[in-house]
């Protein structure tokens, strides 16, 4: 289990990767609508039943709902990141 001091600053690092995340993937997915899903995860203190209950709409809400379930499981030590910000795609840098 993390400590408020990783929750805190992972919800700062999420909240900082906002504007540079590539808003939307190559299949439509809205990434922005994933990290705001993890760090409403995050600042609420959600468990497994309140991601359910808060995105229920089954395909609809599928993607979300699995980005709302891996801040969970970064949460419980379950996660293979470090970072969430990781996860999600960057803007390349030009030379």
């Amino acid at each position: 289990m993390k400590t408020q001091e990783q929750i805190d600053e992972q919800i700062k690092l999420l909240k900082e990767a906002r504007p540079k995340i590539v808003p939307t993937s190559m299949f439509g997915t809205d990434n922005l609508e994933l990290l705001d899903a993890q760090v409403r995860v995050l600042e609420q203190d959600m468990d497994s039943d309140d991601i359910w209950d808060q995105w229920n709409r089954d395909e609809e809400d599928m993607d979300v709902r699995s980005s709302a379930e891996e801040a969970l499981a970064w949460l419980d030590d379950e996660s293979e990141s470090d970072n969430l910000v990781d996860d999600f795609p960057m803007p390349k840098e030009r030379d």
